[in-house]
């Protein structure tokens, strides 16, 4: 079994609102991972397997909502976490790609 010989700090990116943290894990075999954290709760997204390779926002996003109870706006995707119901409102009274009711508007050609 490979032991960790290094961590490299690769710095913080913002990804769907929050900011996280890139490590990259240097193995004693050369071998070389990422390991993503939450800087504002310090959380481990990666706690059930790191990447092999440098991770994508895509993939960061998944990590980021796989667990929370999230509402995905219909019209534009913004996701707001389903318990701050007041910035759901907010959001449905603000958005120009839904109405009142938070149905998609349809584009008029």
């Amino acid at each position: 079994m490979s032991r960790i010989v290094r961590e490299i700090d690769r710095g913080t990116r913002t990804v769907d609102g929050i900011q996280v943290q890139i490590t990259e894990v240097v193995w004693a075999d050369e071998a070389r991972s990422f390991e993503v954290h939450r800087t504002d709760t310090g959380d481990d997204l990666t706690e059930n397997g790191c990447f092999d390779t440098w991770p994508t926002d895509a993939q960061i996003t998944t990590l980021l909502r796989a667990g929370q109870d999230l509402w995905s706006c219909p019209g534009c995707g913004t996701s707001i976490d389903a318990s701050q119901a007041d910035l759901i409102i907010d959001h449905v009274r603000d958005c120009d790609l839904v109405d009142g009711a938070g149905r998609p508007l349809r584009a008029c050609r």
